[in-house]
């Protein structure tokens, strides 16, 4: 069996990221193919996307898409997937939450629309753009967080959000929170996608986490495990 091949955008790590974080984090080999905007259109348009979106996986000749259904896949893979059937629901439960999370945050910056029978993106005015990113870590963002926090919490008086071992929804979480860290790269950068000069108004998610002990502690456990921490170091948010 050959190494499944993910493919996303050049440098690129949104809804791929937790696909990632879950091989690496299970010690599965996989190949990490970046893409330019050139080389997507072309494969849109020669239909190797079933849903014309990226990210997807190739399994020995077989395409994968859709975020969700890759990371579970590698999270089967990595043995990080509930055998308990409620378990796995519990799991699956959060990692939806993840891609709700994401849609509304990447719904910020883009406006969905339909073009010849096409769904594109259409860029919002700067001005609607920081309106609603500091709409969404008030209000979107700061609500999660307490309901992962009141998650852990009630998790067997384990640091995990479902059972007593680790999970790929706690690497969905991770992701969120390295993704929304107001030191990550893809906020400083004026040349990236996600650039804005302060996208959070008052709100600061650094703090806000320091106010959440168990969602705090569970990111540090993540970090500080050796292939995470090395992919991190090579691979900053």
């Amino acid at each position: 069996m050959n190494n499944p091949i993910l493919f996303y955008y050049n440098d690129g790590k949104g809804r791929a990221e937790l696909s990632r974080l879950i091989f690496i984090y299970g010690d599965i080999s996989f190949e990490d193919k970046g893409i330019s905007f050139q080389e997507y259109f072309q494969m849109r348009d020669s239909g190797q996307l079933p849903f014309e979106q990226l990210p997807i996986l190739q399994v020995d000749g077989t395409t994968i898409s859709q975020s969700c259904a890759i990371a579970r896949y590698a999270a089967k893979k990595a043995g990080l997937y509930p055998n308990d059937n409620v378990q796995a629901a519990q799991t699956d439960m959060i990692v939806d939450a993840w891609r709700d999370i994401l849609d509304i945050f990447y719904g910020c910056y883009v406006d969905r629309v339909v073009d010849n029978g096409r769904l594109v993106m259409k860029m919002r005015e700067p001005k609607v753009k920081l309106e609603k990113l500091n709409e969404f870590f008030d209000t979107t963002w700061s609500m999660h967080l307490r309901r992962f926090e009141k998650m852990i919490s009630s998790s067997s008086n384990s640091p995990f959000l479902v059972g007593d071992s680790l999970t790929w929804a706690d690497l969905a979480l991770f992701d969120l929170l390295c993704t929304f860290d107001e030191n990550a790269n893809l906020w400083k950068t004026e040349s990236t996608f996600f650039y804005i000069p302060d996208p959070y108004g008052p709100y600061r998610p650094s703090a806000e986490i320091l106010k959440l002990p168990l969602v705090n502690e569970l990111s540090k456990i993540i970090k500080q495990t050796p292939s995470i921490k090395t992919w991190l170091t090579s691979h900053p948010y």
